[in-house]
């Protein structure tokens, strides 16, 4: 890991720094499309500090994974109590999908950091969950004339940014139909980079 990774994936740095960077960062758009409910078992994959859960307001169960610990450690400490919920340091194996059975996952800054081969292989992993309804996936993109967005993107600790088409098909390999492919600013109103947020079906 290289000092500049070290630096970019402090908590502190990801809540306030990053805003600063993108002109603002608002979800919750995003984590609307995944229509949860109180009967929703969400998978929350590449959680980071919890961020989800300023924007999910009804779910029965939230598990959240994230093989940085300093990152966990700090959504544990932040949503002490909330009921549940818990946060895990670890990879996620199939055999949590199958014992989990998470009805709604999300893939928040996930695809990004993973290669083609394993990013198939996550959201195969994923599709396969016997009751999954809805999968999202939001990522850095690379777009044609927005140096600003491009520039950021190739600072990201995540080496494997793509342009819109590519994470289709990234989600189409993996047997996934997607429902929505829309670009969103980072905030509605202050946002001045972009993302692709892919809604995925199994």
């Amino acid at each position: 890991m290289t000092v500049l990774d070290r630096v970019l994936g402090t908590p502190w740095v990801y809540e306030y720094i990053r805003p600063l960077a993108t002109g603002g960062l608002d979800y919750s758009r995003a984590y609307h499309r995944l229509r949860c409910d109180e009967r929703s078992v969400v998978l929350d994959l590449g959680c980071g500090t919890g961020d989800a859960l300023r924007y999910l307001t009804a779910f029965d169960t939230y598990v959240g994974i994230d093989t940085d610990e300093r990152a966990t450690r700090y959504a544990s400490t932040r949503w002490a109590g909330k009921k549940g919920v818990r946060f895990e340091s670890r990879l996620c194996t199939p055999e949590d999908i199958r014992e989990l059975a998470p009805t709604h996952v999300a893939m928040i800054g996930l695809v990004h950091h993973l290669d083609d081969e394993l990013a198939v292989r996550t959201l195969e992993m994923v599709r396969k969950s016997p009751r999954l309804v809805r999968a999202l996936t939001l990522d850095i993109v690379y777009l044609p004339r927005h140096p600003y967005n491009n520039l950021l993107a190739r600072l990201d600790r995540g080496r494997y940014c793509r342009d819109e088409a590519g994470y289709v098909a990234l989600a189409e390999r993996a047997g996934f139909r997607v429902t929505e492919r829309l670009l969103e600013k980072s905030h509605p109103t202050w946002g001045f980079v972009k993302y692709s947020i892919l809604v995925l079906e199994p």
